[in-house]
């Protein structure tokens, strides 16, 4: 029996609804929106939550895939990852985008020890921060706290995750959701990448049928977070995209068993579906670079 069991790295987002007067009105929707305006939304509204009442939403983290790739002794390669500086993007919804997959290719290079290309994207990750402005939430700047704590891996791994944690911080306190979750989804977009594109063994590893489960789940969770945002035109060609990512998704049957305590297949994911999978989130990835460089 094949079953996705959830690593202690991932994150999980709660939604409250604290009024207990009624909701807040929503801002006037803007006919004519920019490819850089979000509307703002009542988030909890948006979700069908009653007042006072919690959804928690299980999301990876920018360490996930790497993590899980370094277990299964599946080979580091390089040639998946970003590219490194001249980094350019005309709005925020891009340079979240792009902070998601930096942090995660930055995770990766970390947990395979590639000392050099780490502080690479260390520097790439802190423009990006300074450009949205998300620097001013991380304590003496994030490229030398980096920098500092080399020779530590752990260390290493805890700044990534701190600077993850931070990020969403700041959209937190400038009520930014809709930011916070681009930084989210695109961790997500270039996990996914990096998975379904690395060259694991011939046999069919119950490791790697989690790290699919996971997605699948995952992939759920993000369609329903930027639902509400679709009416910017850059946010919807993204979530336009993750819904045919869906209907591939869908070909992975799953169910959750309830004696385990568990998400397991119910047939086994063939190469095809794997390939699939992989040319849509490679296409999705690549159209989101083309916007940041």
């Amino acid at each position: 029996m094949l079953k996705a069991n959830f690593w202690s790295i991932l994150i999980i987002f709660s939604f409250f609804i604290f009024s207990c007067s009624g909701d807040e009105e929503l801002n006037d929707a803007t006919e004519n929106l920019s490819d850089t305006l979000i509307e703002d939304i009542n988030l909890p509204n948006q979700l069908g939550l009653d007042n006072g009442e919690v959804k928690m939403f299980t999301m990876p983290t920018p360490l996930q895939i790497a993590t899980a790739l370094r277990v299964m002794k599946v080979d580091y390669n390089e040639n998946l990852l970003l590219e490194n500086g001249n980094i350019m993007a005309s709005s925020d919804i891009d340079l979240s985008l792009a902070l998601g997959m930096y942090l995660t290719d930055l995770g990766y290079a970390t947990i395979y020890n590639n000392t050099q290309k780490s502080l690479s994207y260390a520097k790439d990750i802190q423009f990006i921060m300074e450009e949205l402005p998300i620097a001013l939430y991380v304590n003496d700047g994030f490229r030398q706290r980096f920098n500092d704590n080399l020779d530590n891996q752990d260390s290493l791994c805890k700044i990534i995750l701190d600077g993850y944690n931070e990020a969403n911080q700041y959209i937190s306190e400038t009520e930014n959701e809709a930011l916070g979750l681009l930084i989210l989804t695109g961790a997500y977009i270039e996990g996914l990448h990096i998975a379904s594109s690395s060259n694991v063994s011939n046999i069919w590893l119950e490791e790697h049928n989690n790290i699919f489960i996971q997605q699948k789940l995952f992939l759920d969770n993000f369609l329903v977070l930027l639902d509400g945002y679709t009416s910017n035109p850059k946010i919807a060609i993204v979530v336009d995209k993750l819904g045919k990512l869906k209907i591939a998704f869908n070909e992975i049957n799953i169910y959750f068993n309830d004696e385990t305590d568990s998400y397991e297949l119910k047939d086994q994911i063939t190469p095809a579906i794997r390939s699939k999978i992989n040319t849509m989130i490679t296409e999705l990835r690549n159209e989101i670079v083309v916007n940041i460089h």
